[in-house]
Protein backbone atom coordinates (compact mmCIF):
# COMPACT_ATOMS: atom_id res chain seq x y z
CA UNK A 1 0.00 0.00 0.00
CA UNK A 2 1.33 3.46 -0.80
CA UNK A 3 2.18 5.67 2.15
CA UNK A 4 -0.13 8.60 2.98
CA UNK A 5 2.52 11.02 1.74
CA UNK A 6 2.71 9.25 -1.63
CA UNK A 7 -1.06 9.30 -1.90
CA UNK A 8 -1.15 13.01 -1.07
CA UNK A 9 1.51 13.78 -3.67
CA UNK A 10 -0.40 11.87 -6.33
CA UNK A 11 -3.64 13.65 -5.49
CA UNK A 12 -1.98 17.08 -5.62
CA UNK A 13 -0.35 16.16 -8.94
CA UNK A 14 -3.67 15.10 -10.44
CA UNK A 15 -5.43 18.24 -9.24
CA UNK A 16 -2.60 20.38 -10.52
CA UNK A 17 -2.58 18.60 -13.88
CA UNK A 18 -6.34 19.09 -14.25
CA UNK A 19 -5.92 22.78 -13.44
CA UNK A 20 -3.15 23.25 -16.02
CA UNK A 21 -5.05 21.34 -18.70
CA UNK A 22 -8.14 23.42 -17.96
CA UNK A 23 -6.09 26.63 -18.22
CA UNK A 24 -4.67 25.38 -21.53
CA UNK A 25 -8.10 24.56 -22.92
CA UNK A 26 -9.36 28.05 -22.06
CA UNK A 27 -6.25 29.80 -23.36
CA UNK A 28 -6.16 27.84 -26.63
CA UNK A 29 -9.83 27.22 -27.32
CA UNK A 30 -12.00 30.15 -26.22
CA UNK A 31 -13.18 32.62 -28.93
CA UNK A 32 -11.29 30.84 -31.72
CA UNK A 33 -13.75 32.03 -34.34
CA UNK A 34 -13.99 35.66 -33.24
CA UNK A 35 -11.15 36.80 -35.50
CA UNK A 36 -10.81 36.83 -39.27
CA UNK A 37 -8.71 34.20 -40.97
CA UNK A 38 -5.47 35.98 -41.92
CA UNK A 39 -2.12 35.41 -43.63
CA UNK A 40 -1.10 31.76 -44.10
CA UNK A 41 -4.27 30.63 -42.31
CA UNK A 42 -6.17 31.42 -45.51
CA UNK A 43 -4.49 28.64 -47.46
CA UNK A 44 -5.21 25.95 -44.88
CA UNK A 45 -8.82 27.07 -44.44
CA UNK A 46 -9.62 27.43 -48.15
CA UNK A 47 -8.01 24.16 -49.28
CA UNK A 48 -9.98 22.34 -46.59
CA UNK A 49 -13.19 24.15 -47.59
CA UNK A 50 -12.75 23.10 -51.21
CA UNK A 51 -12.08 19.52 -50.12
CA UNK A 52 -15.35 19.33 -48.22
CA UNK A 53 -17.15 21.09 -51.07
CA UNK A 54 -15.97 18.70 -53.79
CA UNK A 55 -15.64 15.56 -51.68
CA UNK A 56 -12.14 15.03 -53.14
CA UNK A 57 -9.84 14.56 -50.14
CA UNK A 58 -6.81 13.38 -52.13
CA UNK A 59 -6.38 16.33 -54.49
CA UNK A 60 -5.89 19.63 -52.60
CA UNK A 61 -6.87 22.74 -54.53
CA UNK A 62 -6.77 26.47 -53.88
CA UNK A 63 -9.38 28.28 -55.96
CA UNK A 64 -9.59 25.16 -58.11
CA UNK A 65 -5.83 24.92 -58.79
CA UNK A 66 -3.67 22.08 -57.43
CA UNK A 67 -1.99 23.10 -54.18
CA UNK A 68 0.40 20.53 -52.68
CA UNK A 69 2.56 22.97 -50.73
CA UNK A 70 1.59 21.20 -47.49
CA UNK A 71 0.74 17.50 -46.93
CA UNK A 72 -2.84 16.33 -46.94
CA UNK A 73 -3.09 15.55 -43.23
CA UNK A 74 -3.30 19.19 -42.14
CA UNK A 75 -6.31 19.72 -44.41
CA UNK A 76 -7.97 16.50 -43.29
CA UNK A 77 -7.85 17.60 -39.66
CA UNK A 78 -9.67 20.83 -40.49
CA UNK A 79 -12.22 18.87 -42.52
CA UNK A 80 -12.83 16.63 -39.50
CA UNK A 81 -13.18 19.68 -37.25
CA UNK A 82 -15.78 21.09 -39.64
CA UNK A 83 -18.13 18.27 -38.62
CA UNK A 84 -17.94 19.63 -35.06
CA UNK A 85 -18.50 23.27 -36.02
CA UNK A 86 -20.97 22.70 -38.84
CA UNK A 87 -18.68 23.83 -41.64
CA UNK A 88 -15.18 25.03 -42.50
CA UNK A 89 -15.18 28.34 -40.67
CA UNK A 90 -12.65 30.18 -38.54
CA UNK A 91 -13.22 27.90 -35.55
CA UNK A 92 -12.89 24.70 -37.57
CA UNK A 93 -9.70 25.95 -39.21
CA UNK A 94 -8.07 26.67 -35.83
CA UNK A 95 -9.47 23.80 -33.77
CA UNK A 96 -6.83 21.18 -34.79
CA UNK A 97 -4.03 23.51 -33.66
CA UNK A 98 -5.80 24.12 -30.34
CA UNK A 99 -6.22 20.39 -29.73
CA UNK A 100 -2.58 19.76 -30.71
CA UNK A 101 -1.43 22.45 -28.28
CA UNK A 102 -3.51 20.94 -25.48
CA UNK A 103 -2.08 17.48 -26.18
CA UNK A 104 1.41 18.99 -26.19
CA UNK A 105 0.88 20.32 -22.65
CA UNK A 106 -0.32 16.87 -21.56
CA UNK A 107 2.69 15.16 -23.18
CA UNK A 108 5.25 17.48 -21.62
CA UNK A 109 3.76 16.86 -18.16
CA UNK A 110 3.94 13.10 -18.69
CA UNK A 111 7.54 13.44 -19.82
CA UNK A 112 8.40 15.62 -16.83
CA UNK A 113 6.76 13.07 -14.50
CA UNK A 114 8.77 10.26 -16.09
CA UNK A 115 12.09 12.10 -15.90
CA UNK A 116 11.84 14.01 -12.66
CA UNK A 117 8.92 14.38 -10.25
CA UNK A 118 5.33 15.61 -10.02
CA UNK A 119 6.30 19.19 -9.18
CA UNK A 120 8.63 19.50 -12.16
CA UNK A 121 6.01 17.94 -14.41
CA UNK A 122 3.41 20.52 -13.39
CA UNK A 123 5.84 23.36 -13.92
CA UNK A 124 6.75 22.03 -17.36
CA UNK A 125 3.09 21.94 -18.38
CA UNK A 126 2.39 25.41 -17.01
CA UNK A 127 5.48 26.91 -18.65
CA UNK A 128 4.73 25.39 -22.05
CA UNK A 129 1.09 26.52 -21.94
CA UNK A 130 2.14 30.09 -21.15
CA UNK A 131 5.01 30.42 -23.64
CA UNK A 132 3.84 33.30 -25.80
CA UNK A 133 4.36 31.69 -29.20
CA UNK A 134 3.09 28.26 -28.11
CA UNK A 135 -0.19 29.80 -26.99
CA UNK A 136 -0.38 32.01 -30.08
CA UNK A 137 0.17 29.19 -32.58
CA UNK A 138 -2.26 26.98 -30.68
CA UNK A 139 -4.85 29.54 -31.80
CA UNK A 140 -3.67 29.71 -35.42
CA UNK A 141 -4.86 27.72 -38.44
CA UNK A 142 -1.51 26.24 -39.45
CA UNK A 143 0.18 22.84 -39.13
CA UNK A 144 2.96 24.06 -36.81
CA UNK A 145 1.43 22.84 -33.56
CA UNK A 146 0.86 19.38 -35.01
CA UNK A 147 4.60 19.24 -35.74
CA UNK A 148 5.46 20.42 -32.22
CA UNK A 149 3.23 17.87 -30.51
CA UNK A 150 4.11 15.03 -32.90
CA UNK A 151 7.83 15.54 -32.24
CA UNK A 152 7.17 15.69 -28.49
CA UNK A 153 5.05 12.52 -28.65
CA UNK A 154 7.82 10.63 -30.46
CA UNK A 155 10.43 11.67 -27.89
CA UNK A 156 8.03 10.80 -25.04
CA UNK A 157 7.41 7.31 -26.44
CA UNK A 158 11.17 6.77 -26.66
CA UNK A 159 11.64 7.95 -23.06
CA UNK A 160 8.95 5.63 -21.71
CA UNK A 161 9.87 2.53 -23.72
CA UNK A 162 13.60 2.60 -24.43
CA UNK A 163 14.51 0.33 -21.49
CA UNK A 164 12.09 -2.44 -22.48
CA UNK A 165 13.54 -5.75 -23.61
CA UNK A 166 11.23 -5.89 -26.62
CA UNK A 167 11.58 -3.20 -29.26
CA UNK A 168 8.14 -3.67 -30.78
CA UNK A 169 7.36 -0.12 -29.60
CA UNK A 170 9.52 1.32 -32.40
CA UNK A 171 6.64 0.48 -34.75
CA UNK A 172 4.60 3.04 -32.84
CA UNK A 173 7.52 5.48 -32.91
CA UNK A 174 7.78 5.42 -36.71
CA UNK A 175 4.00 5.49 -37.03
CA UNK A 176 3.92 8.72 -34.98
CA UNK A 177 6.68 10.19 -37.13
CA UNK A 178 4.76 9.27 -40.28
CA UNK A 179 1.55 10.88 -39.01
CA UNK A 180 3.43 14.01 -37.94
CA UNK A 181 5.07 14.29 -41.36
CA UNK A 182 1.67 14.01 -42.97
CA UNK A 183 0.69 17.36 -41.41
CA UNK A 184 3.59 19.61 -42.42
CA UNK A 185 6.33 17.57 -44.09
CA UNK A 186 9.40 15.44 -43.44
CA UNK A 187 10.18 17.36 -40.25
CA UNK A 188 8.06 14.71 -38.57
CA UNK A 189 10.86 12.24 -39.27
CA UNK A 190 13.87 14.57 -39.19
CA UNK A 191 13.32 16.20 -35.79
CA UNK A 192 12.85 13.07 -33.62
CA UNK A 193 15.75 11.36 -35.42
CA UNK A 194 17.95 14.41 -34.74
CA UNK A 195 17.05 14.31 -31.03
CA UNK A 196 17.53 10.57 -30.59
CA UNK A 197 20.68 10.54 -32.70
CA UNK A 198 22.38 13.26 -30.62
CA UNK A 199 21.25 11.56 -27.41
CA UNK A 200 22.84 8.29 -28.59
CA UNK A 201 26.13 10.02 -29.46
CA UNK A 202 26.15 11.98 -26.19
CA UNK A 203 25.46 8.87 -24.09
CA UNK A 204 28.23 7.01 -25.92
CA UNK A 205 30.77 9.78 -25.34
CA UNK A 206 30.00 9.96 -21.61
CA UNK A 207 30.93 6.29 -21.29
CA UNK A 208 34.27 6.44 -23.10
CA UNK A 209 36.86 4.37 -21.31
CA UNK A 210 34.34 1.93 -19.84
CA UNK A 211 34.32 -1.75 -20.68
CA UNK A 212 32.71 -2.85 -23.93
CA UNK A 213 34.29 -0.49 -26.45
CA UNK A 214 32.88 2.53 -28.25
CA UNK A 215 31.19 0.54 -31.03
CA UNK A 216 29.29 -1.66 -28.59
CA UNK A 217 28.30 1.37 -26.52
CA UNK A 218 27.05 3.23 -29.58
CA UNK A 219 25.10 0.14 -30.65
CA UNK A 220 23.56 -0.17 -27.19
CA UNK A 221 22.47 3.47 -26.99
CA UNK A 222 20.90 3.33 -30.45
CA UNK A 223 19.03 0.07 -30.14
CA UNK A 224 15.83 1.98 -30.90
CA UNK A 225 17.06 1.84 -34.50
CA UNK A 226 19.40 -1.17 -34.58
CA UNK A 227 16.82 -3.90 -34.01
CA UNK A 228 14.74 -6.26 -36.17
CA UNK A 229 11.50 -4.36 -35.57
CA UNK A 230 12.94 -1.42 -37.52
CA UNK A 231 12.61 -3.47 -40.72
CA UNK A 232 8.83 -3.33 -40.23
CA UNK A 233 8.62 0.09 -38.59
CA UNK A 234 10.43 2.18 -41.22
CA UNK A 235 8.33 1.03 -44.20
CA UNK A 236 5.19 1.54 -42.12
CA UNK A 237 6.12 5.11 -41.12
CA UNK A 238 7.25 6.07 -44.61
CA UNK A 239 4.15 4.44 -46.08
CA UNK A 240 1.84 6.46 -43.81
CA UNK A 241 3.40 9.59 -45.29
CA UNK A 242 3.69 8.54 -48.94
CA UNK A 243 0.52 6.52 -49.59
CA UNK A 244 -1.80 9.59 -49.76
CA UNK A 245 0.52 11.16 -52.34
CA UNK A 246 0.61 7.96 -54.39
CA UNK A 247 -3.18 7.65 -54.30
CA UNK A 248 -3.54 11.33 -55.19
CA UNK A 249 -1.19 11.00 -58.15
CA UNK A 250 -2.89 7.82 -59.31
CA UNK A 251 -6.32 9.46 -59.13
CA UNK A 252 -5.41 12.75 -60.82
CA UNK A 253 -2.51 11.73 -63.02
CA UNK A 254 -0.39 14.53 -61.50
CA UNK A 255 3.01 14.24 -59.83
CA UNK A 256 2.91 17.66 -58.17
CA UNK A 257 2.72 16.23 -54.67
CA UNK A 258 6.00 14.33 -54.51
CA UNK A 259 7.79 17.05 -56.48
CA UNK A 260 6.77 19.62 -53.88
CA UNK A 261 7.73 17.25 -51.05
CA UNK A 262 11.25 17.25 -52.47
CA UNK A 263 11.30 21.02 -53.02
CA UNK A 264 9.80 22.00 -49.66
CA UNK A 265 11.56 19.41 -47.47
CA UNK A 266 14.85 18.39 -49.04
CA UNK A 267 15.90 21.11 -51.47
CA UNK A 268 14.74 23.87 -49.08
CA UNK A 269 17.17 22.61 -46.42
CA UNK A 270 20.15 23.23 -48.72
CA UNK A 271 18.91 25.66 -51.40
CA UNK A 272 15.83 27.58 -50.25
CA UNK A 273 14.00 29.78 -52.70
CA UNK A 274 12.79 32.06 -49.88
CA UNK A 275 12.85 32.45 -46.08
CA UNK A 276 16.61 32.85 -45.82
CA UNK A 277 18.45 34.57 -42.99
CA UNK A 278 21.81 34.71 -41.19
CA UNK A 279 23.05 31.68 -39.29
CA UNK A 280 22.47 33.60 -36.02
CA UNK A 281 18.74 34.01 -36.77
CA UNK A 282 17.50 31.71 -34.02
CA UNK A 283 19.56 33.12 -31.14
CA UNK A 284 17.34 36.17 -30.50
CA UNK A 285 14.27 34.44 -31.92
CA UNK A 286 14.41 31.74 -29.24
CA UNK A 287 13.94 34.27 -26.45
CA UNK A 288 10.94 35.82 -28.19
CA UNK A 289 9.27 32.49 -28.94
CA UNK A 290 9.68 31.33 -25.35
CA UNK A 291 8.76 34.68 -23.75
CA UNK A 292 8.77 35.29 -20.87
CA UNK A 293 10.35 31.96 -19.90
CA UNK A 294 13.17 32.42 -22.37
CA UNK A 295 14.63 34.90 -19.87
CA UNK A 296 15.46 31.94 -17.63
CA UNK A 297 16.81 29.65 -20.35
CA UNK A 298 20.50 30.68 -20.04
CA UNK A 299 20.32 29.91 -16.33
CA UNK A 300 18.62 26.57 -16.99
CA UNK A 301 21.29 25.53 -19.47
CA UNK A 302 24.13 26.64 -17.19
CA UNK A 303 22.85 25.87 -13.71
CA UNK A 304 23.18 22.15 -13.00
CA UNK A 305 26.53 20.62 -12.19
CA UNK A 306 25.24 17.03 -12.45
CA UNK A 307 23.82 15.49 -15.62
CA UNK A 308 21.55 12.48 -15.35
CA UNK A 309 20.38 10.33 -18.22
CA UNK A 310 17.11 12.28 -18.22
CA UNK A 311 18.97 15.60 -18.29
CA UNK A 312 20.96 14.42 -21.30
CA UNK A 313 17.82 13.49 -23.24
CA UNK A 314 16.17 16.86 -22.49
CA UNK A 315 19.30 18.74 -23.52
CA UNK A 316 19.61 16.55 -26.62
CA UNK A 317 16.01 17.55 -27.37
CA UNK A 318 16.99 21.20 -27.10
CA UNK A 319 20.36 21.18 -28.86
CA UNK A 320 19.33 18.66 -31.51
CA UNK A 321 16.51 20.88 -32.75
CA UNK A 322 18.46 24.11 -32.35
CA UNK A 323 21.36 22.77 -34.42
CA UNK A 324 19.05 21.22 -37.03
CA UNK A 325 17.23 24.48 -37.72
CA UNK A 326 20.42 26.55 -37.52
CA UNK A 327 22.19 24.35 -40.08
CA UNK A 328 19.21 24.54 -42.43
CA UNK A 329 19.67 27.23 -45.08
CA UNK A 330 15.96 28.08 -44.84
CA UNK A 331 15.29 30.02 -41.65
CA UNK A 332 12.11 31.58 -40.35
CA UNK A 333 11.25 32.43 -36.75
CA UNK A 334 8.34 30.05 -36.22
CA UNK A 335 10.27 27.07 -37.64
CA UNK A 336 11.84 26.81 -34.18
CA UNK A 337 8.54 26.19 -32.38
CA UNK A 338 9.22 22.43 -31.82
CA UNK A 339 12.02 23.37 -29.40
CA UNK A 340 9.58 24.87 -26.87
CA UNK A 341 8.75 21.61 -24.99
CA UNK A 342 12.48 21.17 -24.34
CA UNK A 343 12.67 24.79 -23.11
CA UNK A 344 9.71 24.12 -20.80
CA UNK A 345 11.39 21.04 -19.29
CA UNK A 346 14.72 22.83 -18.82
CA UNK A 347 13.16 25.87 -17.15
CA UNK A 348 10.82 23.69 -15.05
CA UNK A 349 13.88 21.82 -13.77
CA UNK A 350 15.37 25.18 -12.81
CA UNK A 351 12.21 26.36 -11.05
CA UNK A 352 12.19 23.28 -8.82
CA UNK A 353 15.90 23.47 -7.96
CA UNK A 354 16.70 25.01 -4.53
CA UNK A 355 18.36 28.39 -4.95
CA UNK A 356 21.24 27.45 -2.63
CA UNK A 357 22.27 24.57 -4.91
CA UNK A 358 22.80 26.89 -7.88
CA UNK A 359 26.14 28.36 -8.86
CA UNK A 360 26.63 32.04 -7.96
CA UNK A 361 26.53 33.01 -11.65
CA UNK A 362 23.30 31.03 -12.08
CA UNK A 363 21.70 32.82 -9.14
CA UNK A 364 22.61 36.19 -10.61
CA UNK A 365 21.21 35.23 -14.03
CA UNK A 366 18.02 33.95 -12.41
CA UNK A 367 17.55 37.17 -10.45
CA UNK A 368 18.18 39.18 -13.60
CA UNK A 369 15.37 37.29 -15.34
CA UNK A 370 12.97 38.13 -12.51
CA UNK A 371 14.03 41.79 -12.65
CA UNK A 372 13.21 41.94 -16.37
CA UNK A 373 9.79 40.36 -15.74
CA UNK A 374 9.07 42.83 -12.94
CA UNK A 375 10.15 45.73 -15.16
CA UNK A 376 7.87 44.50 -17.93
CA UNK A 377 4.92 44.43 -15.54
CA UNK A 378 5.68 47.99 -14.46
CA UNK A 379 5.99 49.32 -18.01
CA UNK A 380 2.73 47.59 -19.01
CA UNK A 381 0.92 50.31 -17.10
CA UNK A 382 1.55 52.70 -20.00
CA UNK A 383 -1.14 50.80 -21.92
CA UNK A 384 -3.70 52.49 -19.71
CA UNK A 385 -2.88 55.76 -21.45
CA UNK A 386 -4.41 56.83 -24.74
CA UNK A 387 -2.09 56.09 -27.71
CA UNK A 388 -1.91 59.84 -28.46
CA UNK A 389 -0.22 60.33 -25.07
CA UNK A 390 2.85 58.20 -25.73
CA UNK A 391 3.06 57.04 -29.38
CA UNK A 392 4.46 59.04 -32.32
CA UNK A 393 2.39 59.71 -35.48
CA UNK A 394 0.68 57.96 -37.15
CA UNK A 395 0.39 55.38 -34.35
CA UNK A 396 -0.93 58.06 -32.04
CA UNK A 397 -4.27 57.55 -33.79
CA UNK A 398 -4.56 53.90 -32.80
CA UNK A 399 -7.69 53.02 -30.80
CA UNK A 400 -7.30 52.79 -27.02
CA UNK A 401 -6.86 49.45 -25.28
CA UNK A 402 -10.19 47.60 -24.96
CA UNK A 403 -11.65 46.78 -21.54
CA UNK A 404 -9.29 49.23 -19.83
CA UNK A 405 -10.99 49.04 -16.41
CA UNK A 406 -10.41 45.27 -16.32
CA UNK A 407 -6.85 45.71 -17.51
CA UNK A 408 -6.28 48.32 -14.80
CA UNK A 409 -7.47 45.91 -12.11
CA UNK A 410 -5.32 43.11 -13.49
CA UNK A 411 -2.28 45.38 -13.76
CA UNK A 412 -2.65 46.57 -10.17
CA UNK A 413 -2.93 42.97 -8.95
CA UNK A 414 0.18 42.10 -10.98
CA UNK A 415 2.09 44.97 -9.38
CA UNK A 416 1.03 43.69 -5.96
CA UNK A 417 2.23 40.22 -6.98
CA UNK A 418 5.62 41.64 -8.00
CA UNK A 419 5.99 43.52 -4.72
CA UNK A 420 5.06 40.37 -2.80
CA UNK A 421 7.68 38.41 -4.74
CA UNK A 422 10.32 40.98 -3.81
CA UNK A 423 9.43 40.57 -0.14
CA UNK A 424 9.10 36.77 -0.39
CA UNK A 425 11.56 35.42 -3.01
CA UNK A 426 9.98 31.96 -2.84
CA UNK A 427 6.92 33.45 -4.59
CA UNK A 428 8.86 34.69 -7.63
CA UNK A 429 8.31 31.69 -9.87
CA UNK A 430 4.59 31.45 -9.12
CA UNK A 431 4.20 35.21 -9.51
CA UNK A 432 5.80 35.06 -12.96
CA UNK A 433 3.41 32.27 -13.94
CA UNK A 434 0.33 34.07 -12.65
CA UNK A 435 1.19 37.38 -14.32
CA UNK A 436 2.03 35.64 -17.61
CA UNK A 437 -1.16 33.57 -17.68
CA UNK A 438 -3.28 36.63 -16.94
CA UNK A 439 -1.50 38.70 -19.58
CA UNK A 440 -1.86 36.06 -22.29
CA UNK A 441 -5.51 35.52 -21.41
CA UNK A 442 -6.24 39.23 -21.73
CA UNK A 443 -4.28 39.50 -24.99
CA UNK A 444 -5.80 36.48 -26.74
CA UNK A 445 -9.32 36.49 -25.33
CA UNK A 446 -10.00 40.23 -25.09
CA UNK A 447 -7.59 42.36 -27.13
CA UNK A 448 -7.25 40.33 -30.33
CA UNK A 449 -10.99 39.72 -30.78
CA UNK A 450 -11.56 43.44 -30.21
CA UNK A 451 -9.06 44.35 -32.94
CA UNK A 452 -11.23 42.47 -35.41
CA UNK A 453 -13.50 45.54 -35.43
CA UNK A 454 -10.69 47.26 -37.32
CA UNK A 455 -10.16 44.50 -39.85
CA UNK A 456 -11.87 45.45 -43.06
CA UNK A 457 -11.96 42.27 -45.14
CA UNK A 458 -15.30 40.94 -43.92
CA UNK A 459 -17.16 44.19 -44.57
CA UNK A 460 -15.44 44.55 -47.95
CA UNK A 461 -16.48 41.02 -48.97
CA UNK A 462 -20.06 41.74 -47.89
CA UNK A 463 -20.03 44.82 -50.09
CA UNK A 464 -18.62 42.83 -53.03
CA UNK A 465 -21.28 40.14 -52.72
CA UNK A 466 -23.99 42.80 -52.70
CA UNK A 467 -22.55 44.65 -55.71
CA UNK A 468 -22.11 41.59 -57.94
CA UNK A 469 -25.18 39.67 -56.77
CA UNK A 470 -26.84 39.95 -60.19
CA UNK A 471 -23.78 38.64 -62.05
CA UNK A 472 -21.52 36.71 -59.62
CA UNK A 473 -20.03 34.39 -62.26
CA UNK A 474 -18.24 37.28 -64.00
CA UNK A 475 -16.19 38.28 -60.94
CA UNK A 476 -12.41 37.79 -61.24
CA UNK A 477 -9.39 38.23 -58.98
CA UNK A 478 -6.10 39.93 -59.76
CA UNK A 479 -3.41 39.19 -57.15
CA UNK A 480 -6.27 38.85 -54.69
CA UNK A 481 -6.47 35.11 -54.03
CA UNK A 482 -6.48 35.84 -50.28
CA UNK A 483 -10.20 36.67 -50.55
CA UNK A 484 -11.26 33.25 -51.85
CA UNK A 485 -12.06 31.90 -48.37
CA UNK A 486 -14.18 34.91 -47.37
CA UNK A 487 -16.00 34.94 -50.72
CA UNK A 488 -16.84 31.23 -50.22
CA UNK A 489 -17.97 30.62 -53.79
CA UNK A 490 -19.20 27.13 -54.76
CA UNK A 491 -17.02 27.18 -57.91
CA UNK A 492 -13.53 28.65 -58.51
CA UNK A 493 -13.17 32.26 -59.61
CA UNK A 494 -11.05 33.43 -62.51
CA UNK A 495 -7.71 34.26 -60.95
CA UNK A 496 -5.04 36.33 -62.73
CA UNK A 497 -1.44 37.20 -61.91
CA UNK A 498 -0.36 38.39 -65.38
CA UNK A 499 -1.73 41.67 -66.78
CA UNK A 500 -1.67 40.53 -70.42
CA UNK A 501 -3.84 37.53 -69.66
CA UNK A 502 -6.32 39.67 -67.72
CA UNK A 503 -6.62 42.27 -70.51
CA UNK A 504 -7.24 39.54 -73.08
CA UNK A 505 -10.00 37.90 -71.06
CA UNK A 506 -11.56 41.23 -70.11
CA UNK A 507 -11.64 42.30 -73.77
CA UNK A 508 -13.47 39.06 -74.60
CA UNK A 509 -16.29 39.97 -72.23
CA UNK A 510 -15.80 37.09 -69.79
CA UNK A 511 -15.06 39.43 -66.87
CA UNK A 512 -17.34 42.22 -65.71
CA UNK A 513 -15.88 42.75 -62.24
CA UNK A 514 -12.40 42.39 -60.80
CA UNK A 515 -10.99 42.56 -57.28
CA UNK A 516 -7.43 43.85 -57.29
CA UNK A 517 -4.90 44.57 -54.59
CA UNK A 518 -4.21 48.33 -54.57
CA UNK A 519 -0.48 47.98 -55.26
CA UNK A 520 -1.26 46.20 -58.55
CA UNK A 521 -3.89 48.68 -59.76
CA UNK A 522 -1.52 50.42 -62.26
CA UNK A 523 -1.05 47.11 -64.07
CA UNK A 524 -4.74 47.15 -65.10
CA UNK A 525 -4.69 50.63 -66.65
CA UNK A 526 -4.93 49.23 -70.19
CA UNK A 527 -8.51 48.11 -69.45
CA UNK A 528 -11.11 50.78 -68.73
CA UNK A 529 -12.50 50.31 -65.22
CA UNK A 530 -14.58 52.18 -62.67
CA UNK A 531 -13.94 52.01 -58.93
CA UNK A 532 -17.02 50.60 -57.20
CA UNK A 533 -15.80 49.71 -53.72
CA UNK A 534 -12.57 49.93 -51.73
CA UNK A 535 -11.50 48.29 -48.52
CA UNK A 536 -11.55 50.62 -45.53
CA UNK A 537 -8.29 52.22 -44.41
CA UNK A 538 -7.16 53.61 -41.06
CA UNK A 539 -4.79 56.49 -40.25
CA UNK A 540 -2.20 54.30 -38.53
CA UNK A 541 -1.70 51.97 -41.50
CA UNK A 542 1.62 52.25 -43.33
CA UNK A 543 2.42 52.02 -47.05
CA UNK A 544 2.67 48.22 -47.09
CA UNK A 545 -0.70 47.80 -45.40
CA UNK A 546 -2.32 50.33 -47.70
CA UNK A 547 -0.83 48.58 -50.72
CA UNK A 548 -2.50 45.33 -49.63
CA UNK A 549 -5.98 46.86 -49.50
CA UNK A 550 -8.51 45.41 -51.96
CA UNK A 551 -10.50 47.33 -54.59
CA UNK A 552 -13.58 46.24 -56.55
CA UNK A 553 -13.55 47.51 -60.13
CA UNK A 554 -16.19 47.27 -62.82
CA UNK A 555 -15.10 46.78 -66.41
CA UNK A 556 -16.33 49.71 -68.48
CA UNK A 557 -17.63 48.71 -71.91
CA UNK A 558 -17.59 51.22 -74.81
Amino acid sequence: MPSPSDSSIRQRYRLGAVGILTLSALLFGVRLGDREIVSEELRFAEVSREMTLTGDYLHPTLNGKSYYDKPLGSYWLIAVASHVTGGVDETAARLPAAVAGWLGVLCVMLLGRKFYDARTALWAGAILATCFSFAMYSRRATADMETVTGTLAAVSLFAYCRERKSYAWVVGLWFIMGLTSLTKGLLGFALPIAVLGIFGIWSTVTELGTAGGIVNRYWTHNRWFFNWWTLLAVPLGVGVFLVPYVLSGWQSGLEDGLALVYRENVKRFFQPHNHTGPITTYVPVLFVLAAPWGLFLPTALWSRRDSTDADRLVKAFFWGLFLFFTLSASRRSYYLLPILPAVALLVARLMTTPMESLRPTSRRLLNLGYIVVASGVGFAGVLLLAPADFLPPPNDQLPPLPARPYFAIGWLLSVVMVISAIIRPQWRAFGTLAVTAAGLGFAFLVVLPATDDYRSRRSFVAGVNSAVSADPESLALYHARDLVFQLARPVPLLDFEQADEFHRVAAGGQVHWVIVRRRYLPQLSATATALILEEATYPWEGPDQLGDKMLLLKIVRP
